[in-house]
């Protein structure tokens, strides 16, 4: 999410508004031998943190978004147009033991979306992918949280729940009919620990997410819950240079979609990056490696070789960054599909 690279904002200065944005641009190519199918995505993510005391904090978040799926000898499949608006407010308590969190999120998105636009507004919802705008639009909602840090020894502990209250919304136009769609509210419990290991740190954190049945029109359906496992170690290595072991691991139930079974599925994720500064420019390569699992049966594996730069031009932090992607994907019973991509961003923070 944009708002974490804002970093913890702890106690500031009332003053210190901080305004994120990070264009990014997407695009794959999938070849199966016969047919080549393209999915490509410009967006732009905005958020606003305003701090109104050291312990209040409001962050405002949506985005700009236009997705194509272009498949040969089909019509392409086109979606463009702003996200829904998250408002989001956080109280620290205590001696920045605990934070309160209030959010809501309002349907400023794409909705109704007719069908010539469809391909397009559910490709891009894809776990393994992972385009930087995966929805146009969830409907009106209510988010509230609670979480708790507590030291133990060198180690910092974390605990957080949330639950999420959605609402009925139409999200899509079936020839002269709206489809009704209702999502199942969510509950959310984490649980993490981190600690400083020399010049380094080292984190691990469990997520889990309780979905209840989501409904379009008469029928309903569960989309399974999921588990996110997230690590991080890094290390100094002198001369200001570092190195950022990391690895994350997504884990979906099986479920039940319009009366058929879905299978469970499972994203995992390691990567290693080695950062130097040169020239007052901090410079990071790395290489990721990712693998996709559903039912059982391996369904894609995906490497991403990029860099990332940081660097401060005219009092503005800016990290452009560049990923090339390459693997397949696979289909019991059909030949791999290779698959090619290209992402570059560039976040922006203007304190």
């Amino acid at each position: 999410m944009l708002v974490a690279a804002a970093a913890p904002l702890g106690a500031q200065d009332p003053s210190n508004t901080a305004v994120l944005t990070d264009p990014q641009y997407v695009s794959y190519r999938l070849n199966n031998g016969t047919t080549t199918r393209t999915i490509s995505q410009f967006g732009m993510p905005f958020a606003v943190i305003v701090p109104f005391s050291d312990r209040f904090t409001v962050d405002i978040s949506t985005s700009y978004a236009n997705s194509q799926a272009a498949t040969t000898g089909l019509p392409t499949s086109s979606i463009t147009g702003i996200t829904d608006t998250q408002i989001r407010g956080n109280l620290m308590l205590g001696d920045n033991a605990a934070m309160v969190t209030l959010g809501v999120n309002l349907p400023s998105g794409q909705y109704k979306v007719p069908g010539g636009q469809q391909d397009a507004a559910g490709t891009i919802g894809n776990n393994f992918l992972l385009f930087p705008v995966t929805s146009m639009g969830s409907g009106l909602a209510a988010t509230g949280g609670v979480g708790f840090v507590r030291p133990l020894g060198e180690w910092n502990l974390g605990v957080g729940a949330s639950f999420r209250y959605s609402t009925a919304f139409d999200p899509y136009l079936v020839q002269s009919s709206v489809l009704r769609y209702t999502p199942g509210n969510e509950t959310r419990l984490r649980v993490g620990v981190d600690r400083p290991v020399g010049e380094g740190s080292f984190s691990v954190s469990l997520t889990y997410l309780k979905f209840g049945k989501d409904q379009a029109d008469s029928t309903s359906f569960a989309t399974g819950d999921r588990a996110l496992a997230q690590s991080a170690f890094s290390i100094a290595l002198g001369g200001g240079s570092d190195l950022l072991l990391s690895g994350w691991d997504l884990y979906r139930g099986s479920g039940q979609q319009f009366g058929a079974s879905a299978p469970w599925e499972n994203v995992a994720n390691a990567g290693v990056s080695f950062g130097f500064t040169r020239l007052g420019v901090y410079v990071q390569p790395s290489v990721e490696e990712r693998i996709w699992n559903v039912g059982g049966d391996k369904a894609g594996v995906l490497t991403n070789a990029g860099i990332r730069m940081r660097l401060t031009v005219a009092g503005l932090s800016v990290n452009p960054s560049a990923t090339y992607s390459f693997g397949s994907l696979y289909n019991a019973g059909e030949a791999a599909t290779d698959v090619t991509g290209f992402k570059a961003s560039l976040l922006i923070r203007v304190h």
